[in-house]
């Protein structure tokens, strides 16, 4: 269906709108810590900054201990690693989280949330802390992270875990509202425009009451987990001021399709016991048939499947996710 011209004119003010606003880096949630995911949530906490702004990462474990750098997904933040973190660090591994931008306790800079911003933040933190090689980990948006970072500078990862990574999706498999806000005019619009922020308020709210529900399946406590680290996520969408950008922005700029290239490489680079691939085969966010073309291209990957799980595997299936992962950074 044609725009009519007044629709048109709409959306080309609601550009020149979004647009013509100033170009600042906002804040974390330092201002409006949540009690569930305090600035110590994981111990030795420092605030580094960088030429984009202010991150948070926590460093914690054996510092003799092999380094290990997880990367959370869209929405969570690093709380999502709770469990898996800990118990790497009391497995005698030196252990590295921290906020993506617009995330958590890390500052929303004005810029394109694409596979440079990421991948740029990742190695800015190594060179900072001083590691020249780590094993790492990423889970969803994570993942693909973490395979972009590798087929970059694959002599920087020892070791690569991808838990429901994302990078290989068919437009098929983005949800409807995602594609819409790709659209290259509607994306600058949904930006600049103050009454879409309550309508995703509302979606995120209604996430967080029935995220405890998304697996029957669970193992014991997962139910609170999962209810907890919902909460955190919703707690940041309503307090930190640049997780709305750095949320639609990543939607936008992000290419959630357009990885085959840095998979392929890294399936060219990593050999036998380098890379472990988690997926539930219930998995709708990153649906599970992604794992084919992963897999294809990762060609010396250990894949392990998780029956009946979802998205969410790492939290409902934490102690067996969590045994798979420790088992394979020892290999």
């Amino acid at each position: 269906m044609f725009l009519n011209k007044w629709t048109l004119l709409a959306l080309v003010t609601g550009y020149l709108l979004a647009s013509s606003q100033p170009p600042i880096t906002r804040g974390s949630l330092s201002d409006k810590p949540s009690d569930l995911y305090a600035p110590d949530f994981y111990p030795n906490g420092t605030y580094l900054t960088l030429p984009h702004g202010t991150m948070r990462y926590w460093m914690f474990g054996n510092e003799q201990g092999n380094p290990v750098i997880l990367i959370h997904g869209i929405t969570t933040g690093s709380s999502c690693y709770d469990k898996l973190a800990r118990e790497l660090a009391n497995s005698s591994h030196h252990v590295v989280v921290y906020d993506l931008w617009g995330r958590g306790y890390s500052d929303a800079p004005h810029a394109y949330y694409d596979e440079a911003l990421y991948t740029s933040q990742l190695a800015l933190l190594m060179h900072k802390i001083g590691w020249t090689k780590a094993d790492i980990i990423g889970v969803s948006l994570g993942g693909g992270i973490a395979t972009s970072f590798t087929a970059f500078y694959p002599e920087m990862v020892r070791k690569l875990v991808l838990i429901a990574p994302t990078g290989l999706m068919q437009q098929n498999d983005l949800p409807f509202t995602s594609k819409v806000a790709r659209l290259p005019i509607l994306s600058q619009v949904l930006i600049g425009q103050p009454l879409v922020r309550p309508l995703v308020t509302m979606a995120i709210r209604h996430f967080a009451a029935s995220a405890r529900h998304a697996s029957a399946n669970t193992e014991e406590g997962a139910t609170e987990l999962a209810d907890r680290i919902s909460q955190i996520a919703y707690h940041q969408f309503v307090h930190h001021p640049g997780f709305f950008r750095a949320f639609l922005r990543t939607v936008i700029d992000f290419p959630f399709t357009g990885l085959k290239e840095r998979y392929e490489r890294v399936g060219q680079v990593k050999g036998a016991n380098s890379t472990l691939l988690i997926w539930g085969d219930q998995d709708k966010t990153v649906p599970f048939h992604n794992h084919v073309q992963v897999h294809s291209s990762l060609p010396h990957a250990q894949l392990v499947i998780f029956n009946n799980q979802g998205h969410d595997v790492l939290i409902t299936s934490w102690k067996s996710v969590n045994a798979k992962v420790k088992e394979f950074l020892l290999l």
